[in-house]
């Protein structure tokens, strides 16, 4: 090769790389996504709660790459291609090409910032209700221009009231530190839909205080929650790679324990009394215990893996530790007393577990005030009594490391299970629980194992199988004697076996997969695939399908500051779009 030819081949060779260098570089600039920007900065640190959903198109494409979509889809008849949609957002949103509404909506974070919570009680034939009414405001940062988005929320926000509301509302302009305000009032003089922009930022909310709130933090004007040291120091532990992150303030805190009681009056099945006193402790102990709550989910191939903290007082945080500290064993061999089908068990391996309310009871209140040390007190003796036990009995020594909780999917109250220690001390405590308020107690032997029952069917049934005590009615406790003689219990199950590998002291195992069907039903019903009858998730094929799904598992843990649980499902809480999907009913909601 001559001179000429060679230095002819290095050029081509270095303008070659010099244009692959370019082309790189220019690419990376061209498909980048735009610079993440820490949503709490736009939420006012007097919030009582936050949710952020850092990218739309990753929850997408996050969501039909997860085993429920893989199999359920195609039962259902979704389209293949639906799983493009988050590929197709993305790839919007990093170059910018498609229509304006569709690239701002893929490149937006978003924010849902709860300012208050407006609560009204009564009560009907049916027993009381409560109706909530949140303050909130949507935020989304759409990293888009400034006249861009104050143009499109102009375009869109009469539209949105519209489409709320209805043909008659009625729009009214305002203005806030120079920041002007659309707001929009519906038939109800109450009800109003506010919209506003600053920067880059679009924020559509119900309230008009809410609205100016968010609008004060972003200018700088008054606190965000970016200074929350909590959600500083903490969000780390749950979110780390998450699609979806909420945190519940202390000031949300507090606003839940007010409403607490009135939830749990309207929810609950327990006699008035025994709610009302639960009631009183969620709401005492609640305000001096808990600072914060904090909540991420990570959608995987598997499901969804969801993280929850509870943040506590350090004093009350390290009180818990030994009260709570997990037993050496983690066999969970009650579940072996378990039916496979049961709808959800709960496992609790923690040291002397039969000791744990007075325990607990003797680490805490020391840190609590008055108010809420008397009523966890009372709480504790109450919850005892109803099992038989004295002012000074122990259940130390009778009850090993071992207590399983069991939803049998009857509709009667969970069954319970205790590992036996000292099977004569715990016949006493059982004759007394099933003997109360004068109640007769009689035998019966079913397959070789006694069965103890009360005359008064609140009280229930006793029985001794094997090792285990189980407490609950008569047939739940013969099932388990069925359960055991037969050796198809739930710890022999595959299923199970494929969900162990979770050793937490607190570990919950629901089987029950309705959550998965109802999501896709809703999504089919939305993409008008099916007409979202409840009767498809009846058929074999998606009866199959639903077999294969994770059973979901929950582990808790106690921490030096805080209760940590971690959850892996099918869909996790994502489930609770099927209600705004409409999966729930075979017929169309009027618009």
């Amino acid at each position: 090769m001559t001179l000429d030819g060679l230095l002819n081949r290095r050029n081509v060779i270095a303008a070659s790389l010099a244009f692959i260098a370019v082309a790189g570089i220019s690419a990376y600039f061209v498909f980048r996504r735009p610079p993440r920007v820490a949503m709490e900065r736009y939420v006012p640190s007097s919030a009582l709660a936050f949710v952020e959903i850092d990218s739309l198109s990753d929850l997408v494409d996050g969501l039909t790459d997860t085993k429920a979509w893989r199999e359920l889809a195609p039962v259902l008849g979704l389209s293949s291609q639906i799983r493009q949609i988050g590929l197709g957002a993305d790839l919007m949103g990093r170059t910018g090409l498609g229509p304006t509404e569709a690239v701002i909506a893929a490149r937006s974070q978003y924010a849902i910032a709860l300012t208050g919570v407006d609560a009204s009680t009564g009560e009907t034939d049916e027993g009381p209700y409560i109706n909530f009414k949140p303050r909130f405001v949507l935020v989304a940062e759409t990293h888009a221009k400034p006249e861009t988005v104050a143009g499109l929320l102009k375009e869109r926000a009469l539209l949105i009231a519209q489409r709320v509301y209805g043909e008659s509302v009625v729009e009214e302009s305002r203005d806030h530190h120079g920041s002007p305000l659309m707001v929009f009032h519906g038939p109800a003089p109450d009800r109003v839909l506010v919209a506003a922009s600053a920067g880059s930022v679009a924020l559509i909310g119900n309230n008009s205080e809410a609205m100016t709130l968010c609008l004060d933090a972003i200018a700088g004007r008054s606190p965000s929650l970016a200074g929350d040291e909590t959600l500083k120091q903490r969000r780390s532990s749950v979110d780390r790679d998450a699609s979806i992150f909420a945190f519940v303030t202390e000031s949300g805190v507090g606003k839940l324990a007010e409403l607490g009681p009135a939830i749990i009056a309207s929810r609950t099945q327990a006699s008035p009394d025994r709610a009302s006193s639960f009631a009183d402790l969620i709401r005492n102990v609640s305000k001096e215990t808990v600072a914060g709550l904090l909540y991420a989910a990570e959608l995987t191939s598997d499901g969804v893996t969801e993280r929850y903290l509870t943040i506590l007082r350090p004093r009350v945080a390290e009180s818990l530790l030994p009260a709570f500290h997990a037993a050496g064993s983690h066999s969970s061999r009650s579940l072996s007393l378990v039916p496979r089908d049961a709808r959800e068990v709960t496992v609790l391996n923690i040291d002397r577990i039969g000791e744990l309310p007075e325990r607990a009871l003797k680490q805490i209140a020391p840190n609590l005030d008055i108010v809420a040390a008397v009523a966890l007190r009372e709480f504790v003796i109450s919850f005892r009594k109803q099992y038989g036990f004295e002012a000074n009995d122990s259940a130390g020594d009778a009850v090993g490391d071992e207590v399983a909780l069991a939803d049998l999917g009857d509709g009667k109250p969970r069954v319970m299970l205790l590992s036996v220690r000292d099977k004569a001390r715990l016949t006493q405590f059982v004759e007394r629980h099933l003997g109360q308020d004068g109640a007769a107690v009689t035998d019966e032997s079913y397959n070789g194992t006694e069965i103890r029952l009360s005359s008064i069917d609140k009280h229930g049934a006793a029985g001794f199988i094997g090792d285990y005590l189980a407490l609950g009615a008569r047939d739940q406790i013969a099932r388990m004697i069925d359960t055991a003689a037969n050796g198809d219990g739930l710890l022999t199950a595959d299923q199970f076996k494929r969900a162990r590998g979770t050793n937490g002291p607190i570990v919950t195992f629901r089987l029950e997969k309705d959550d998965a069907g109802r999501l896709m039903l809703g999504i089919s019903k939305l993409t008008r695939v099916t007409d979202g009858s409840p009767k498809l998730l009846e058929s074999e094929a998606v009866r199959d399908a639903r077999e294969r799904l994770p059973m979901t598992v929950a582990s808790t843990e106690f921490r030096d500051y805080g209760v940590y649980s971690e959850t892996r499902s099918a869909v996790g809480n994502l489930s609770w779009l099927a209600a705004l999907l409409g999966g729930s009913d075979g017929d169309e909601e009027e618009m």
